[in-house]
């Protein structure tokens, strides 16, 4: 059976890559429309698959202050201090 699972770093190169493209002034509407495309339907359905994750226990107050002042870091993998 093939190993068909894509590295995190993988994925974030080629959503780079899209945004790139979506956004590029040489590429004609066409093309930044199909990147754009492509965007909205991940986020679309990475929204959903976050949607049903059910969270458990209340935030600690230190990440609880990093989310009102904006200072939340999106790529932190765990909720555990002793992992950071």
């Amino acid at each position: 059976m093939p190993n068909n699972k894509v590295s995190v770093e993988d994925m974030l190169a080629t959503l780079q890559e899209w945004h790139s493209e979506a956004t590029n002034f040489r590429n004609d509407g066409y093309v930044q429309a199909g990147y754009r495309e492509k965007l909205n339907a991940l986020h679309a359905r990475v929204v959903a698959i976050v949607d049903t994750i059910e969270t458990t226990g209340k935030m600690d107050t230190r990440l609880e202050e990093e989310a009102k002042q904006g200072k939340l870091n999106p790529w932190r993998t765990s909720v555990r201090e002793e992992d950071e």
